[in-house]
């Protein structure tokens, strides 16, 4: 019996001996299948954030990248990450290019962890089968034509291919993952401007917003100042937004100006907070004190009857805007009720600021910078909804210098006196449509409607006139009434604008006499007493483009002499266009307005409820200042270009907050020097970015190499 028991007992002890190693085994080969994974998403993310800290130096003027330009732009890329991840301490090899593939490694990521290797190669991938299930998924089925044999993959492509081993010995352990990355270039903002940025009530934004104006010590020196869209509408509202800033003050942890119910922080010591979601998103915001105020049945739609948009032209416009911003395909667009479809909020996207949050708050902010930045920031794209003292390159600063437009002046080739005489010619004293004759003139007030005009001009007139790609030349100054401009309409200027008095000289008051006698300024060697005629200053009222409005690149920004007004029903009437070709249409919906250190003033200072001040754009819109009032619509970017800074012409002293990016309408007490509060509504404007048109060629900017996470896969 005892010896039955031991070869029993011992049996027992080998068995568990043997489950006992196995199970270690298999316990450190998962643990290295892990720590192996893990090393190949490690150099995955690695080597994203070295794409993106190189991409920024590789810059193009060419605003599309394809096959044509896109393995130059590639090389570069991959040269400059060979040249900066040469001789680090983590190389356990020195990364080479063989037959055009930039690899990486062995890299270490510790001592004794894993290392990683690395290949990146653009696309078409020799060997690659284009057919294979791999492909007919999404991005690669949605792209146009889908991904195919026949359709592989281009340049536009690199596919990014890391290796990761943990053991030694002949007994590595390996995982592999990959991930496909698109070259591109974007500017990736609704709103990007060096100055300040202004977005009155009635404006609505969808995407980012960068601002790299720093200047916040100076009065009204807010980098952005944004107003809600629902104070002034009720007194009680207004309280209840009052007593709801105190608490986004006291209690927002990220500044989106919203309060989220599942962070206890943003939610401390409120009383039931889940009373004040009003439309049940989780998030306590300005719109909910709204819905509220005016939900009179509590079933979380407001109707036109209930906010009374019959009796009040503000109220009228604020339906209006929620209930037709964003795409017109979405659920809930225009459909006659405010609701949860409508997804409201003041701005979809992240905004990014160069100043710094204490300087504001001890400056222009007075010690609360959230009342002058009013309205929810909802952010979906994975940035914080507000940064301060963002990195320089992520709120890029593209100056004047950085844009060429010399292409689009050479197909502006079209003589401007013979075109407008020919035009006259057709005069016909009986048709008050046909082209007017040439000779009569306008003073206006500049900018034209404002209650602040800081100049006057004797307007030359031009009236049902139809132009092709014509340059209007410097000192024209004129207004064109009803004109049709089809292709490029640029718009000519000197290019020496460095002189401290150019913006002064030659000024008038609004009897014509002169408002600063005896100044002058110094432009190209010549001491000239009037600066108009080597400028232009232009209105353009109730007119249509077919194509784009360009202009030259003044070295320096004069808001006097150098501005683009836009009043009436302004139409770009591109795609609809018969005159174009296919190619120039797609060239023009690029950018619509081109127009670098230009002032340029859209809409009306005084009658935004009037249904024929509209405007439409398209594209990329480069200024030097806008100005947008009334009712417009702008699905792209809008770039400015002027930094203002104190004591520097045009600015005169510590007023570089008067120089703006204003969407909407604000009293001049809050620094838009130019305006008024007008009595009767404040329009409606949407600005939407829109990733995929692309950039008009002639900006010098970087470009992105942008993982294209849906592509991820595991082995291969």
């Amino acid at each position: 019996m005892a010896m039955m028991y031991l070869v029993i007992f011992s049996s027992l002890a080998t068995a568990m001996a043997i489950v006992a190693q196995g199970n270690l085994a298999t316990a450190d080969s998962h643990q290295r299948i892990n720590r192996a994974l893990s090393g190949a998403e490690t150099g995955m993310r690695f080597l994203i954030y070295r794409i993106n800290q190189i991409t920024p130096v590789v810059t193009t003027t060419d605003g599309l990248i394809d096959e044509t330009n896109a393995p130059d732009l590639w090389e570069e890329t991959r040269d400059a990450l060979l040249a900066s991840m040469e001789l680090e301490p983590h190389n356990l090899a020195e990364p080479v290019v063989i037959n055009g593939i930039l690899q990486l490694g062995p890299i270490a990521l510790g001592p004794n962890d894993p290392q990683f290797t690395a290949t990146l190669t653009p696309h078409p991938l020799a060997g690659e089968d284009y057919d294979s299930g791999y492909y007919q998924r999404p991005p690669f089925s949605n792209l146009a034509p889908p991904v195919s044999a026949a359709e592989p993959l281009g340049t536009t492509w690199v596919r990014v291919r890391v290796i990761s081993s943990d053991g030694a010995g002949g007994n590595e352990i390996t995982r592999s993952i990959q991930m496909d990355f698109h070259i591109d270039k974007k500017i990736r903002f609704a709103i990007l401007s060096r100055s300040r940025v202004m977005i009155g009530q009635n404006v609505l934004i969808d995407g980012p917003i960068g601002s790299r104006f720093t200047e916040t010590n100076l009065t009204n020196g807010h980098p952005i100042q944004m107003v809600s869209d629902f104070v002034g509408l009720d007194a009680a509202l207004n309280a209840a937004l009052d007593a709801f800033v105190t608490d986004v003050v006291n209690l927002d942890q990220n500044g989106d100006n919203r309060l989220n119910l599942a962070d206890a922080n943003e939610i401390d010591g409120i009383i039931n907070p889940e009373q004040f979601d009003t439309d049940g998103d989780g998030y306590i915001d300005g719109y909910d004190f709204f819905l509220d105020h005016y939900d009179a049945n509590a079933d979380g739609q407001l109707t036109s009857i209930e906010l009374d948009t019959s009796g009040n032209i503000h109220t009228a416009q604020l339906f209006e805007l929620i209930d037709t911003f964003g795409d017109s395909s979405r659920a809930g667009y225009n459909d006659g009720v405010i609701d949860e479809k409508d997804d409201y909020a003041k701005i979809h996207g992240h905004v990014k600021l160069l100043a710094d949050l204490q300087g504001w708050l001890d400056g222009a902010a007075g010690g609360t910078y959230q009342d002058y930045l009013q309205g929810s920031i909802n952010s979906d794209d994975g940035e914080n909804p507000l940064t301060f003292q963002t990195s320089d390159s992520s709120v890029p600063g593209l100056e004047a210098s950085d844009f060429d437009t010399s292409s689009f002046a050479a197909t502006a080739s079209g003589d401007f006196v013979t075109q407008a005489a020919a035009n006259a010619a057709l005069y016909d004293s009986d048709d008050p449509t046909s082209p007017q004759l040439l000779g009569n003139t306008s003073l206006e007030a500049v900018p034209f409607g404002s209650m602040h005009p800081y100049d006057y001009y004797d307007r030359p007139i031009y009236e049902n006139m139809t132009f092709t790609n014509v340059t209007i030349p410097r000192g024209n100054n004129g207004l064109f009434i009803n004109c049709r401009f089809i292709g490029v309409t640029f718009i000519d200027t000197t290019e020496d604008t460095a002189h401290d008095n150019f913006n002064f000289a030659g000024t008038q008051e609004s009897d014509g006499s002169q408002k600063y006698p005896g100044l002058a300024a110094i432009v190209d060697a010549n001491l000239l007493s009037d600066t108009k005629p080597v400028a232009n200053n232009l209105r353009f009222h109730s007119c249509t483009f077919e194509g784009a409005v360009v202009s030259g690149v003044p070295s320096t920004f004069a808001q006097a002499r150098n501005k683009l007004n836009f009043t009436g029903t302004t139409r770009w009437e591109i795609n609809e266009s018969t005159n174009l070709s296919n190619d120039e249409k797609e060239m023009y919906e690029r950018s619509t307005l081109l127009s670098p250190h230009f002032s340029v003033e859209m809409g009306t200072f005084t009658d935004p409820t009037d249904a024929a001040e509209t405007l439409e754009l398209n594209g990329a819109i480069v200024v030097g200042l806008l100005d947008a009032r009334g009712q417009i619509k702008i699905t792209g970017t809008i770039l400015s270009t002027f930094a203002p800074t104190s004591n520097v012409p045009p600015v005169l002293g510590q007023t570089s907050s008067q120089f703006n990016t204003t969407l909407g309408y604000f009293p001049s007490t809050d620094g838009d020097l130019e305006a008024e509060l007008p009595a009767n509504g404040v329009g409606v404007i949407h600005v939407t970015y829109d990733p995929i048109i692309p950039l008009p060629d002639g900006i010098l900017g970087p470009i992105e190499v942008v993982p294209v996470y849906a592509t991820y896969f595991e082995g291969g």
